[in-house]
Parts: structure tokens; sequence; C-alpha cells
């Protein structure tokens, strides 16, 4: 017989587990966001692009976490998920046009990024909004 008290438990324990993933993969890109934005404005090339490379494969590591630890388990409303969907694809297209460039233009780079900043801190509001309402 399985014990109905222990397999809440496991599930508690998963889902908090699961949150706590993904609020340190959505840290850590908040984290290289940030260095990423001061080197760009000291105008250090070099690390902006050594920063960029980590804040672009953080940001992909960011949107998988979100997809596969979050929003597969908490399943948005149609309106939240259409949200989510639009600022992955802005951050896609980021991470597409960055990610491997050769030289780094900051003033391109900043002025995206800045865009970018803006859109992600909708898609956190959003997030942090699902796992509240989803909290048992």
């Amino acid at each position: 017989m399985s014990n109905p008290t222990l397999a809440t438990a496991t599930t508690e324990k998963f889902d908090r587990d699961a949150n706590a993933s993904f609020t340190n993969c959505r840290q850590r890109l908040i984290t290289y966001l940030v260095e990423l934005n001061n080197a760009l404005d000291q105008g250090l090339t070099d690390l902006s692009q050594a920063l960029l490379t980590r804040f672009c494969n953080s940001l992909v590591d960011y949107l998988s976490a979100g997809h596969f630890q979050v929003f597969q388990r908490l399943i948005p409303a149609p309106h939240e998920y259409a949200a989510i969907e639009s600022t992955t694809l802005v951050a896609m297209r980021f991470n597409d046009e960055f990610a491997d460039i050769e030289s780094v233009n900051i003033k391109q780079v900043k002025d995206s990024l800045e865009q970018l900043a803006l859109v992600l801190g909708t898609r956190f509001e959003l997030e942090d909004d699902i796992l509240l309402s989803r909290r048992g």
C-alpha cells in the first residue's frame, strides 16, 4: 500500500527543490546581467565579450529551467503562457544575435541589453505571480 502522506511530502519537497533551482538560475542570470551592464558602461570590451557569452549561456539555461522546472509543473493560464512565450521570443532573439559574436559593439549590446532587461523584469513579475499563486 502506498502512503499518501509520504507521497504528498515527496511532491512538496520536489516542488520546493524545483522552485529553489529555478530561483538560483534566475539569480545567476541577474548577476551576469548586472556584471555585463557594468563592463559595458566602463567600455571594457574584452570583459564585456566574456560576460556576454556567460550571460547568453545563463539566459538559455534560465529559459529552459522556467519551461521544465516551473511551467510544465504549474501550468500557466493561457494569458500567462502567451506573455511568457512573448518574453521567451525576445530573449532568444537577443541570444541569437549576441551569443557567438566575434567582436562586441558596446552601444549595440548595451541598447539591446537594456530592452531585454525591461522584458525580463516583466517576466520575473509574472513568474513570481505564478509561483506564489500555485503555492500550496
